[in-house]
């Protein structure tokens, strides 16, 4: 008889993405196409965006209107599983009762009281705990099992001159531009990446730089922000929403992309970028360098002239040989399938 396993996947209702969401969506694609166990998926209403997905027709889809959703709503529902896995860093807290295998997924140690609490009450009420990163592993008080990420193939490609053409029409972005991937807030490190550009464009005056992300915020203190450095606004994109084809598209268009976080868990958007053979410019913090990405793509994230540099390093390279991003070596270890493959070898364990 196959064993069950539940999966708590109501914040993929969440109208705006970030890495979280984008993890569980390529990580249940490899995952429940496990035939040894059978698998459920609960929502708190009827999920009609992700029928596209490949998860969505290889398991259960069950509806939970119970509140609170997470503390009573799926506490209830513990007993008829094998295991219930968490991946948002919450947990009912009593289910350290229930005789289920609760498994809570951590992708970093959570960065507001909030959400540092709920993080907490998950390394310990958790009976199985796994890590997106081996950063994130050392840094949590108990053993966990690592699984790292990958990247969805059937998302994120390298388009042809002809697919770029037609979605110029669809997207309608000309200008070229740098691209940055996650919520607009201190923490991604926005303050400093635009002192950076400032200086960019001083040698490249027609470049725009594109954010791609929820503002967390206020959009009038970024354009003051703006103002006061004498940025000209229109030089600066904000998209909030965007469909999974238009940020794939983004990467294609883009010259390289900026991903300089003060904090991070594990950096999916490196990844994404590294599967549309762009180069991105990274923060010297110890989650993103364990990718294990050259040298000459880290910048001081406390230094804009430092991060400005490095962008216009490689955007004087585009047409050289950079054999040194090594695409395929970080492809080949970051997959959605080993990912999968250790997440399983933890639940034997």
């Amino acid at each position: 008889m196959r064993k069950k396993i539940a999966i708590d996947c109501s914040r993929l209702q969440d109208e705006t993405y970030t890495g979280t969401h984008r993890f569980l969506i390529g990580f249940l694609g490899e995952v429940a196409k496990n035939k040894n166990y059978e698998f459920y998926f609960y929502f708190s209403q009827l999920p009609t965006k992700l029928t596209k997905h490949r998860f969505f027709k290889l398991g259960h889809i069950k509806i939970v209107k119970k509140r609170p959703y997470t503390q009573l709503g799926l506490l209830l529902e513990l007993g008829k599983y094998d295991y219930f896995v968490f991946p948002w860093q919450t947990l009912p807290v009593f289910s350290i009762f229930s005789r289920c295998i609760t498994v809570g997924i951590i992708h970093d140690l959570g960065f507001s009281t909030k959400t540092k609490f709920f993080t907490f009450l998950t390394f310990f009420i958790s009976k199985k705990l796994f890590s997106v990163s081996q950063s994130t592993r050392s840094q949590i008080p108990r053993a966990s099992f690592f699984i790292g990420e990958g990247v969805d193939s059937s998302i994120f490609k390298v388009l042809d001159t002809e697919e770029i053409l037609k979605l110029d029409h669809k997207f309608s972005f000309d200008s070229k531009f740098i691209l940055s991937i996650g919520r607009i807030e201190e923490r991604k490190n926005i303050f400093n990446n635009l002192k950076a550009f400032k200086i960019v464009h001083k040698s490249y005056p027609n470049l725009k730089y594109l954010f791609v992300g929820k503002f967390v915020i206020s959009e009038e203190k970024i354009y003051s922000f703006l103002d006061d450095i004498k940025l000209d606004r229109d030089t600066i994109v904000f998209k909030k929403f965007i469909t999974d084809e238009e940020l794939n598209y983004y990467l294609n268009k883009c010259e390289l992309t900026v991903f300089t976080s003060l904090d991070e868990g594990f950096g999916l958007p490196v990844i994404e970028s590294y599967r549309i053979r762009k180069p991105v410019i990274l923060s010297k913090i110890q989650a993103l360098a364990e990718l294990g990405l050259s040298a000459k793509q880290f910048a001081d994230q406390n230094d804009p002239e430092d991060i400005a540099q490095k962008i216009l390093y490689y955007l004087k390279s585009m047409n050289k040989e950079m054999s040194h991003l090594d695409y395929e070596k970080i492809l080949k270890y970051y997959t959605w399938e080993n990912s999968a493959s250790r997440f399983f070898e933890g639940l034997k364990s």
